[in-house]
């Protein structure tokens, strides 16, 4: 009969929908980042070998290399490139035509892989140029792209003296006071620092989350205390309990190490934090009025 009312919903959404697609776009954005750091690199290992004629340990002078954006959005080589005294130079003068082009063609495969979804890896390197026929053209730094870490820093090696004082929250309800690097943020949201004071508080808070919701619901922050050798000892475990059972359980337990100051990083950037204004409206992104 139309327009009769559902007895019951057509179908359900997993309750741990959030938590899962928030941790497969956190894996994803890392893959990107890695692959566009990996092929910059390679980038500039390709210039040195076309220059060398694969001997990594001869002299060669290059410094800056021309990658123009192709139909499909991959940036490729044009066989311009740039010397330390500002010399402007093609691969076809300094190695020959047939060299210069398997040269160029090999380089290809690799720089198709910078595009829009490694722009964040690549793009800072770039200095722009006048198009090209219509197409955006980069001068690629070759010096900075070879001294490029091939992963990020890890969060405990950033200076801390790049820390600033906030309130953050991830679940517009609770939130706690921390130290946050204001660079380091994943699409407008922060990796908070906290005391070991107020990672007790947010265990207390999580663990009275998943009694009440359930365990797949929400990870949970755990302080386990014990002395050794008469000095007390603090061990901070998080417990993503939507891993049990499945594929990566082996993930399901994380130990946090505190960084030199004994502040610890509940959550990174994977419970999406972010930085409430004095008035508890959210900051996002964060950019402090200091910077």
């Amino acid at each position: 009969m139309t327009g009769q009312s559902p007895s019951r919903p057509a179908y359900e959404i997993p309750a741990n929908l959030g938590a899962v697609a928030h941790a497969a776009l956190d894996a994803a954005h890392t893959t990107r980042d890695q692959l566009g750091r990996a092929m910059v690199v390679v980038t500039a290992a390709a210039v040195r070998d076309i220059l060398t004629g694969h001997e990594p340990d001869a002299p060669f002078d290059a410094t800056g290399v021309e990658l123009v954006e192709g139909e499909n959005g991959s940036l490729f080589p044009t066989g311009r490139y740039w010397t330390a005294d500002g010399g402007e130079r093609t691969f076809v003068e300094a190695v020959g035509l047939t060299e210069a082009g398997n040269g160029i063609h090999g380089m290809s495969e690799w720089t198709a892989y910078l595009d829009d979804s490694t722009r964040d890896a690549w793009h800072p390197l770039c200095d722009d140029l006048p198009d090209r026929k219509g197409r955006s053209s980069y001068r690629l730094d070759l010096i900075r792209a070879a001294a490029l870490p091939l992963a990020e820093p890890t969060p405990a090696a950033r200076p801390l003296s790049a820390m600033v004082d906030v309130m953050v929250c991830a679940n517009e309800r609770d939130h706690y006071p921390a130290k946050v690097d204001p660079a380091d943020q994943r699409d407008g949201h922060v990796r908070p620092w906290f005391d070991l004071d107020t990672v007790r508080w947010i265990a207390a808070d999580t663990q009275a989350e998943a009694a009440r919701y359930g365990h797949g619901s929400a990870d949970t922050v755990h302080v386990l205390d014990g002395t050794v050798d008469n000095t007390a000892h603090a061990v901070v475990l998080v417990i993503s309990w939507m891993y049990l059972g499945g594929e990566r359980h082996e993930k399901a337990t994380e130990i946090l190490q505190p960084n030199a100051v004994g502040r610890y990083a509940v959550g990174g950037h994977d419970w999406c934090w972010y930085v409430l204004s004095d008035d508890l409206h959210p900051l996002i992104p964060f950019q402090p009025a200091t910077l």
